[in-house]
């Protein structure tokens, strides 16, 4: 591990865009613990007599429709996508592992079973079936995890049953095979510890995926409940006022713009990290 974490340092150190992004990505992290830590922020007050008032020293992002403060909705709105992204990314590792791995170990029907259902999955564009989920049980922050969950395990099924087709047939696992080591001991102890790089990978673009996915279904009105900020909700409230003050509609954008490219940027950073042989061929 301490090697793995002085080499991706060592790639990103010699990268200005990783380590900007590196930056934008701990700000973005700040701003959306403040509100969760710290009650004032979470409370956003109305104040109507100062609605669509232009950024400024009070202000410093303007005033929405509402009367509300663009800066402290962009920072709950930055809590939302935090809480929506990690414990997506969480719910499906939960359910991609197990399962990825026991298709690629054991093979036969069980593997024909499981890559067939994935298959049938991924037939569907990323958002239709999340967006049938949500039209039919409604908005809410666990209903949005539950639903990006459902489709967003299958990538992680994927690479962990590529990763178990590689490496059970290695000698060290053909070794502990013959030394009369169990199916569960080979699997978690010789196997698995070598699908954590290519997760991690997947992981980390999988956040920019949430995220933005997230933000669509708020901006259809299908994501979070109105007690919750949501940056695409923001969009969507913005529309009305694209002519008057596009300001309302670039914040949340460029909010979302930074996050997202910061995440991708990262996940390069640590494709290269654990795949050297691949560093001529990238941007670094």
């Amino acid at each position: 591990m301490k090697k793995i974490t002085y080499r991706f340092f060592k790639i990103a150190g010699r990268d200005n865009i990783t380590i900007v992004s590196g930056c934008i990505l701990l700000f973005w992290i700040i701003i959306a613990i403040i509100p969760l830590i710290i009650p004032v922020f979470s409370h956003i007050p109305i104040h109507l007599q100062q609605r669509l008032h232009s950024p400024s020293l009070q202000n410093w992002l303007g005033v929405d429709g509402n009367g509300q403060s663009v800066t402290l909705l962009i920072m709950n709105g930055a809590s939302t996508s935090l809480i929506v992204s990690l414990f997506t990314v969480a719910m499906s590792l939960l359910v991609g592992i197990p399962l990825g791995a026991i298709a690629g170990y054991f093979g036969g029907k069980v593997d024909i079973f499981i890559s067939r259902f994935i298959d049938i999955l991924l037939a569907f564009p990323p958002l239709v079936l999340p967006i049938a989920i949500m039209a039919f049980f409604g908005g809410g922050l666990i209903n949005v995890v539950v639903a990006l969950s459902i489709t967003g395990w299958v990538s992680y099924a994927r690479v962990v049953r590529g990763q178990f087709l590689s490496f059970k047939e290695r000698e060290f696992v053909v070794a502990a095979k013959s030394l009369g080591a169990s199916n569960s001991r080979m699997m978690f102890k010789h196997i698995f510890p070598n699908t954590i790089s290519p997760l991690a990978v997947q992981a980390t673009f999988s956040l920019a995926s949430v995220i933005i996915a997230e933000a669509g279904l708020s901006f259809l009105g299908l994501g979070v409940s109105q007690g919750h900020v949501s940056w695409g909700g923001l969009l969507n409230s913005a529309r009305d006022y694209l002519t008057t003050n596009p300001t309302l509609a670039f914040f949340p954008a460029l909010a979302l713009f930074t996050i997202v490219a910061s995440l991708n940027f990262i996940g390069e950073a640590l494709r290269l990290t654990f795949d050297p042989k691949s560093i001529g061929a990238g941007r670094i």
